[in-house]
């Protein structure tokens, strides 16, 4: 399983981050998201119900849907999130204890890097991708600056990402780009959210 965060991630490009929704709103984006054809998912742990959010949005599509957690800080949070469904867990630091304990659940680790010494000990300790965060304070030329040493190395960029960004991100090599659920477009207009979807995919496409 630990290296389905990544191909998931080749697959889609882009994964949309739930932050403060309940599991209610996390089930009904979700379906709206992936007929937009979105289908890589994050609950971060400091949303409301986040292990309820999981488990119900597991429960609802089963082994299809590519959902993990992120702002997992701890090697319990890593336990929890998988006993909740979740196939990777994505971190804004690098933390040995919480890679190793994805690891020895075989749950994928996304772990989160701005500097390359930081990037290089991410990989080092395991990790299948590099979150690149935050990413809109430098914009994509961090990402040129961090490939260029670091070729091989699958990031994901993160942290204020809206469509123009993201197309840049992956135009200077990133794998993928995580964006929030809220730079679609308001959670609670449905219309929004779909256009957003849309442009969002135009962009990674």
């Amino acid at each position: 399983m630990a290296d389905d965060v990544l191909a998931q991630l080749r697959q889609y490009r882009a994964m949309v981050i739930y932050r403060g929704q309940s599991a209610r709103e996390c089930l009904d984006l979700t379906a709206l998201l992936r007929e937009e054809g979105l289908g890589l998912f994050e609950v971060t742990l400091n949303s409301d119900e986040p292990f309820a959010a999981i488990r119900a949005l597991r429960e609802e599509y089963g082994d299809e849907l590519a959902l993990g957690a992120g702002t997992v800080m701890t090697a319990d949070d890593v336990s929890r999130a998988a006993d909740a469904g979740a196939r990777f867990v994505v971190s804004p630091h690098v933390d040995e204890a919480v890679i190793a304990k994805a690891q020895d659940l075989g749950i994928g680790t996304v772990p989160g890097a701005f500097t390359p010494t930081e990037v290089v000990r991410a990989i080092r300790l395991g990790a299948d991708v590099v979150k690149v965060f935050p990413i809109s304070p430098v914009g994509a030329d961090h990402v040129r600056q961090l490939k260029g040493p670091l070729p091989d190395v699958p990031m994901l960029a993160t942290g204020g990402v809206g469509p123009d960004l993201a197309r840049a991100c992956l135009a200077e090599g990133c794998t993928g780009v995580g964006v929030g659920v809220q730079l679609l477009g308001a959670p609670g207009d449905p219309d929004a959210v779909r256009a957003g979807a849309r442009r969002l995919v135009d962009a990674v496409g």
